[in-house]
């Protein structure tokens, strides 16, 4: 089987998926700071 795809079409979807694990992991972390946040504020004040 010939693989008959261009470089630019490689360099498209290398920066595509290189962009959405940049931006899943800035959620991550985000997510990962709320979360230690609100472990922290209920540590503080158990009601």
């Amino acid at each position: 089987m010939v693989n008959n795809t261009s470089p630019l079409e490689s360099l498209a979807a290398f920066a595509i998926v290189f962009a959405v694990g940049i931006v899943s992991t800035v959620a991550l972390g985000k997510y990962i700071d709320k979360v230690r946040r609100d472990a922290q504020t209920a540590a503080a004040c158990p009601d």
